[in-house]
């Protein structure tokens, strides 16, 4: 007699797909643990990477989806050729541009550690422990920076995310046809993030409102008044001013303690990004060059920049913490089961994302293991990183300062020998870094300062040295001095 479908059901269910046995699963984590600390070792030894068109690529990678499976080794051969051996190592000792990542080995393991758990981190009921880690973790953030213990805040997957969740935030109780009213000022050095932020809420271009900087590229306070004054007087809603605490240009801090107390004054909502440089608060100068960031209305950080931490990992702080879980918070029928009690918390229902991974076990699990006197270390190590390196630029007579160093950025622009029109030297500038870019030796970027292109140093790297300091500048100078002489 055939089973019935049933029965043929619960035999089909009795064997799952093939799954590796213990003796393969040892032996590709001690591979992959294998390469992975030879590369973090070794990774300076190296070039900072190497890049190539998109018809190399199609060449090395496109392929059919296999079948079948290939051997674990070969597979680790070919990520390690095909796509490392064709990228730039953003945590490479001499990668200097923008504002990279390089996160420590104890951070590392601890998302490694997060993945093979895989723990869902968007509601309380599912993994009380992942949710206590990040509520443990947001308030040392909230101690590092004096804000008060009623704040509240998540992580997000990084700066952008945050400043965008801050914008909403801020936007909640203002009723919807005053929306089109409303005026955001952010000055002229702010982050894209923001501007793509305030697209995605609905604002135009002509809402935000870039407020001038002073000869230190920090927002001028006497500039915003009367922006604020003027767009009142035009029947504007003046609404939000987003402050930076380490812009990306320059390094640059606003004067958050003054912008605070006009903000207070006029009823705006102060949002401060400090992606990059909020980790200054753990030394004594850095409090004194963030003073007043504890008057925010919220704050934007970003651990994988400067706090040693794999992608992704940002944050955002909302002094008035209730204000998250009233914009966001959401019970649909599906989620009935999972509704928190007053003293838990659903992270799903404090920002965009339902299904959030255990973002904050990378970042408790290195602060455990190290300790908060070794990130203070890094951070002093970056800042004595970016003097040296404008002592050395300052020492070798063919580059002028466009910019001294403001937390861990310099900027630079190499002067020829030799009469050259304005633009031609900006083009040099260019050059130069591509040259440096393609020789493999570091990484820097360019930006454009007062309407010149100007070079940029960043240093966020724990395993970053003086002598690599002095083999880009000495690179620097006999590019620019070759490039100079033949232009």
């Amino acid at each position: 007699m055939p089973p019935s479908p049933l029965e043929a059901l619960r035999q089909a269910c009795l064997t799952p797909p093939e799954q590796p046995t213990e003796t393969w699963l040892r032996s590709a984590g001690q591979q992959t643990m294998d390469a992975m600390v030879d590369d973090y070792v070794h990774q300076g030894e190296e070039p900072v990477g190497h890049t190539t068109n998109r018809a190399e690529m199609e060449s090395l990678l496109r392929e059919p989806p296999p079948e079948a499976g290939m051997a674990f080794d070969q597979l680790l051969a070919d990520f390690r050729a095909k796509v490392v051996g064709h990228s730039y190592r953003v945590s490479h000792p001499r990668f200097l541009a923008f504002i990279p990542g390089a996160p420590t080995f104890a951070s590392i393991l601890g998302d490694c550690l997060a993945s093979e758990i895989n723990l869902f981190a968007g509601v309380w009921k599912e993994a009380v422990g992942a949710a206590q880690v990040e509520l443990v973790v947001l308030d040392w953030f909230k101690q590092f920076l004096g804000y008060p213990a009623f704040a509240a805040g998540l992580l997000t997957s990084g700066g952008s995310e945050a400043n965008l969740t801050a914008l909403v935030v801020a936007r909640e109780g203002i009723p919807h046809e005053e929306h089109g009213r409303l005026v955001l000022y952010a000055s002229e050095h702010r982050h894209w993030s923001v501007d793509r932020g305030a697209k995605i809420i609905g604002l135009c271009p002509a809402q935000i409102h870039p407020v001038e900087c002073d000869a230190s590229f920090r927002m001028r306070a006497d500039s915003l008044r009367g922006a604020v004054a003027n767009d009142r007087r035009a029947g504007r809603r003046p609404w939000l001013v987003l402050a930076s605490a380490g812009t990306t240009n320059t390094g640059s801090v606003d004067p958050l303690r003054e912008l605070a107390e006009f903000c207070a004054a006029e009823n705006l909502w102060l949002h401060v990004d400090a992606a990059y440089g909020w980790p200054m608060v753990l030394t004594a100068s850095g409090r004194q060059v963030l003073d007043g960031i504890d008057r925010a209305d919220s704050i934007t950080l970003d651990p994988h920049k400067w706090f040693a931490q794999p992608f992704e990992a940002g944050g955002l702080l909302v002094r008035d913490g209730a204000r998250l879980e009233t914009t966001f918070r959401m019970r649909p029928e599906y989620m009935q089961d999972v509704v928190p009690a007053a003293d838990e918390v659903n992270f799903c229902d404090r920002g965009i994302a339902l299904t959030r991974r255990f973002r904050a076990m990378k970042i408790w699990f290195s602060i455990k293991l190290l300790g908060i006197a070794w990130f203070r270390r890094l951070i002093e190590h970056g800042c004595a990183l970016a003097r040296y390196a404008q002592g050395l630029v300052d020492q070798a007579g063919c580059f002028e300062i466009t910019s001294p160093c403001r937390l861990s950025i310099v900027c630079f622009r190499f002067l020829p020998g030799q009469p050259m029109a304005p633009n031609r030297i900006d083009e040099l500038q260019q050059e130069i870094a591509e040259e440096l870019f393609r020789s493999g030796l570091a990484f820097l970027s360019t930006t454009r300062l007062n309407g010149r292109s100007t070079l940029r140093l960043c240093f966020v790297n724990g395993r970053t040295t003086a002598t690599d300091v002095e083999n880009v500048v000495r690179a620097l100078v006999e590019i620019g001095t070759r490039l100079g002489e033949n232009a």
